[in-house]
């Protein structure tokens, strides 16, 4: 997650309660369902933790102001990386890579050097 480089505030954008899951997906750039996913998560593992949490935020950070513009890039910060083909492919070369070296183990272990090495190793 990257560093909130603009002022938090309480969102009333996309706000389900309070707006402060809103307020920290924004200033993250991340996206809201995340923010509350983790929250949910925290009150799972938690309990009443993130309930405070929330409250502290719900009192402690003030609501975005109207005269600011939202915040310009509403696109999630994490990139998914290359498409899928691009991923497959690399996929595909690592497995034939992963393949060939695990054929060069094999006729290692199956040679006789293998099993000279083996005995040398016992002297």
């Amino acid at each position: 997650m990257k560093r909130c480089h603009n002022q938090l505030y309480r969102s009333s954008n996309q706000a389900w309660l309070a707006g402060v899951c809103a307020g920290v997906a924004e200033c993250y750039g991340q996206p809201v369902w995340l923010i509350r996913i983790l929250m949910v998560t925290l009150f799972v593992f938690s309990g009443s933790l993130a309930a405070l949490v929330y409250l502290a935020g719900a009192f402690l950070l003030e609501k975005r102001p109207t005269q600011l513009p939202p915040s310009a890039d509403r696109r999630p910060k994490f990139g998914y990386g290359e498409d899928a083909a691009q991923r497959a492919k690399q996929l595909s070369e690592r497995m034939q890579q992963l393949d060939q070296r695990l054929q060069a183990m094999e006729r290692y272990v199956t040679s006789s050097r293998y099993r000279f090495d083996k005995e040398f190793n016992k002297l």
